[in-house]
């Protein structure tokens, strides 16, 4: 209307940053890919470790890239994305983290360089679909099946988890095996039905397996005995104490008692020790020789214990009793009074071991265990966390191979095979998915050539020569690091779960459509707040 006064309409602050279209999209895979890159040079056999020192001095050395990516402070949200493939990875499968972190990264190099060519990245998101779902269909027809009982076979997978994480990995191979053999015919709980616990002192090499559980405790007396066979073992999450007075009609406490002659103390306290009496003999006759509780045993019932040759351990933590009741089969009660000789679980032996201050309680040869745990050795701290790390990925990657009983070739075989049917597969499909999809075989090549690269060979020979095996029919030939040769890699005993290689393709492919779908960033002003009492410094947004 004419005369009328118009006033703007402020749809976004003009202070604060806001970043669209190519230049949006290229900021958020620049971010990604710095990222990616940190891990790159950790990558496979010869790969290099990363020292992490956090804000209290303390020293983290590893090359896991999950634990690298968890540690560092990243701040960008697309970078964010990329660390949490490795989380997710590792949540999931436990191993193949690296490979992940660094795929996603190739796969956001590629698109860009797609969408600097026009390409829009609808038809790369596109392109990326098929080329993954394309995958996941050849790694069936690329996987073999694995008996659940091939030892070997397992072994080879567990030691290809671990190389270029810990030394002696044909010591800790053979014992991730048995651990999960052992624990397979329940649920293969690795989290909870393995435990590992470290011990300073001796070599890697001396590392064992218990068919049982330690915990960090010790005998409440040391009159009993240090050294339990044939161990027939009850647990209560309750004490061996005085027995608490009966609650009153009305249900009113009625635990005060009026004294009024030292003879009635004395019948009082009587009873009590004639009731921890009863109480301890009715565990001995039943066959108890050890007990396990998560409250106290009072002065009186340890005598009452060492009389009866009974071994016992006070203030076990739920955590603890719950282990011991899968490794022991014994059943966890709450009344002392209701223990029957049905409840109580076996170990071969059941003692206590260690220098003064530092006692653990062994719980071994368990007939039937569905908890295990590995005591590993080493001479440092940081040894023994690097040689923990290795064994959790091995125990999970053995553990994915029992469940499914399949694996693929290692070596960078599995992804130079993707990578040339993919590329027939682009011929197929025509159109511009056809160019994203060749990206995706061109990403996929990254894995060997870092592979190659980070052993310290030439990488173009190594790529010319593996991708010559392939064209010949070699599905399974992959990159020797420590001779420069292409061998059989199934042959070789370098071998891994199809489920590491299909969860890293799914994990990468969805992260990357995650960031190639935002063409808009509106970063926030931050400002720095005082903190109020007793309050660290925080980071605010504000919009």
């Amino acid at each position: 209307m004419a005369g009328q006064i118009t006033q703007p309409i402020i749809v976004i602050d003009p202070s604060k940053a806001h970043v669209r279209g190519k230049d949006a999209l290229q900021m958020n895979i620049t971010a990604a890919m710095a990222v990616a890159n940190l891990v790159k040079s950790t990558f496979g056999p010869s790969g290099m470790d990363k020292m992490l020192v956090d804000v209290a001095g303390d020293v983290a050395i590893t090359n896991d890239g999950e634990t690298i990516l968890r540690k560092i402070a990243v701040e960008h949200p697309s970078a964010k994305t990329i660390v949490a493939i490795a989380s997710t990875q590792e949540k999931e499968v436990g191993d193949g983290t690296t490979a992940s972190v660094m795929l996603a990264g190739e796969l956001l190099k590629k698109a860009g360089g797609l969408i600097e060519r026009g390409i829009h990245p609808t038809t790369v998101i596109a392109g990326y679909k098929l080329a993954e779902q394309k995958s996941q269909e050849i790694l069936g027809e690329l996987a073999i099946d694995v008996a659940g009982d091939d030892t070997d076979r397992l072994q080879n997978i567990a030691a290809t988890a671990m190389v270029g994480k810990a030394i002696a990995c044909d010591a800790l191979a053979p014992i991730c095996v048995r651990a999960i053999q052992f624990i397979k015919n329940g649920d293969i709980d690795v989290f909870n039905n393995v435990r590992i616990q470290q011990s300073v002192g001796k070599s890697i090499e001396d590392t064992e397996l218990i068919t049982g559980v330690v915990i960090d405790k010790r005998r409440v007396h040391d009159a009993m005995p240090k050294h339990v066979k044939d161990a027939h073992v009850a647990l209560l999450t309750s004490g061996i104490e005085f027995r608490k007075f009966a609650k009153a009609p009305g249900g009113k406490s009625n635990e005060k008692m009026k004294v009024t002659s030292a003879t009635q103390l004395e019948e009082m306290y009587a009873g009590e020790e004639s009731a921890i009496k009863s109480d301890v003999d009715s565990l001995y006759n039943i066959g108890v020789n050890v007990v396990f509780c998560t409250q106290s045993i009072t002065e009186s019932a340890q005598g009452y214990l060492v009389k009866r040759g009974i071994l016992g351990v006070a203030r076990v933590n739920d955590n603890d009793l719950e282990a011991i009741s899968r490794a022991t089969g014994a059943t966890i009660l709450s009344n002392i009074v209701d223990v029957e000789a049905s409840d109580l679980g076996t170990a071969g032996i059941v003692e206590e071991k260690g220098a003064e201050d530092e006692e653990l309680i062994y719980i071994k040869d368990c007939p039937n265990p569905k908890t295990v745990s590995i005591i590993v050795h080493g001479g440092t701290e940081h040894v023994l966390d690097t040689v923990e790390g290795a064994l959790g990925d091995a125990l999970r990657v053995v553990a994915d191979v029992v469940k499914d009983n399949t694996v693929v070739a290692g070596g960078g075989a599995c992804e130079v095979e993707l990578s040339l049917r993919l590329r027939d597969y682009a011929r197929e499909i025509g159109g511009k998915e056809q160019l994203a999809v060749d990206a995706f075989a061109d990403a996929l090549e990254a894995i060997p050539y870092t592979l190659a690269e980070n052993a310290g060979l030439d990488s173009t020979d190594m790529m010319t020569m593996l991708k010559a095996k392939h064209v010949a029919g070699g599905t399974t030939s992959g990159i020797d690091v420590y001779n420069g040769e292409i061998i059989d890699m199934y042959g070789n005993g370098v071998i891994e779960p199809l489920r590491v290689k299909t969860q890293s393709l799914k994990s990468a492919t969805d992260a990357t459509v995650m960031i190639l779908k935002v063409d808009d960033v509106l970063a926030s002003q931050r400002r720095e707040l005082a903190p109020g009492p007793g309050q660290a410094p925080h980071d605010y947004d504000q919009f």
